[in-house]
């Protein structure tokens, strides 16, 4: 029986994004009803994995001179491809799939896993002038290529009122992957080191540097504390900022300047007791909810993170942690406390935390475009 072809593309996400291949290129093969090519970041070639191939549009650092030739690199690989979905993940790629799509005749699916927009005016990823010129580039690539887009897919609920000219939508969080794990409420033992983890990107407003900055200030009170740092840095400069705070005993520092595979990540959320969500509170990220945070309770690791009232209500319900401010180290004394005596995962993690419960509504929607 012949397959549908399903092209899913991004300039700087890896291959194996946790959201291309985990989520959307898994349920896709399991149908059986799907050919599938991942096109991504890889500083690698890929072998094919059953019906999901993968294809290496970039390879160097974001800011190389080779990335203003990458919407002809796809315009090149989407032609043998020829799918007849394509999802794309960037408004990079926006104006060459609606160009090629007059040809190729296929369905074009936006993810929209950025209001990039106000990232760009937030995150500080650039400055200056650069700040300026990317907003209207990303704001022209979008309104012009909107009309021509099939359907747009939110990965997060507020986007929902953030970009309402982006219609029709369907919701699809970046909810964990895979199953949960069957645990029983537990107290933290006190007679080992505690394992503390920083993952993803690391950014200033992510709260990479604050999070440090509050657990060298925690091991002062518990001083077999470990803390286990691991993803990629986008800045170099940023980069010089960590490397004030270190190395200090404790610190297992993993980072590099391209994406950490996530099967790494995952094996090092496994080794860990408590993940630190230390994000700052700012207009681009308060509304939106962490794949961390969902990662954390489906995997039953207790969660610190910034105050925030829509993620204090999520890991409430299943008792897996509570909010910290973690400028405030006067507040580290109760942590400890809290951390000695509190019962975590109160209630065991559901499927409300898993990709799967979402899993459906992507498929028909794939399956609409190919009837």
């Amino acid at each position: 029986m012949r397959k549908n072809s399903v092209a899913i593309a991004s300039v700087l996400k890896p291959v194996k994004d946790p959201r291309a291949y985990f989520r959307f290129g898994f349920s896709l093969r399991e149908t059986n009803k799907y050919e599938i090519n991942i096109i991504g970041f890889s500083s690698k070639s890929e072998p094919p994995e059953g019906d999901i191939h993968f294809q290496t549009l970039f390879s160097k650092r974001r800011t190389h001179p080779k990335r203003l030739l990458v919407s002809w690199a796809f315009l090149v690989k989407i032609w043998k491809i020829r799918p007849e979905i394509l999802i794309v993940t960037t408004y990079e790629l926006l104006p060459v799939s609606v160009l090629a799509k007059w040809i190729l005749k296929y369905k074009l699916v936006y993810d929209v896993q950025e209001n990039y927009i106000l990232n760009i005016s937030q995150n500080r990823t650039v400055g200056g002038f650069a700040t300026w010129i990317t907003k209207e580039i990303v704001g022209i690539f979008e309104s012009c290529s909107r009309p021509f887009v099939d359907h747009f897919f939110l990965a997060e609920r507020c986007y929902l009122e953030e970009l309402p000219k982006f219609r029709p939508a369907t919701l699809l969080e970046n909810r964990f992957f895979n199953p949960v794990v069957s645990i029983q409420s537990y107290q933290l033992s006190t007679e080992r080191p505690l394992r503390f983890i920083i993952s993803g990107t690391i950014t200033e407003v992510y709260g990479t540097l604050t999070g440090i900055q509050w657990f060298k200030e925690f091991k002062k009170r518990r001083p077999n504390s470990e803390l286990h740092v691991i993803g990629h840095f986008p800045k170099q400069s940023f980069l010089e900022k960590l490397k004030e705070e270190m190395p200090f005993d404790g610190l297992t520092l993993e980072i590099a300047s391209s994406p950490i595979p996530y099967e790494r990540i995952l094996k090092a959320y496994h080794q860990a007791d408590i993940v630190l969500l230390p994000y700052w509170q700012i207009e681009s990220i308060r509304d939106k909810v962490p794949s961390k945070l969902y990662e954390s309770l489906a995997l039953g690791k207790i969660c610190l993170f910034s105050p925030n009232p829509k993620w204090d209500e999520i890991v409430k319900s299943f008792g897996g942690g509570f909010a910290v401010d973690f400028r405030d180290f006067s507040g580290i004394p109760n942590v400890v406390l809290e951390l000695d005596n509190r019962s975590f995962f109160t209630k065991n993690p559901d499927v409300s935390l898993t990709w799967k419960s979402q899993e459906t509504e992507f498929l028909d929607i794939i399956a609409s475009f190919v009837k």
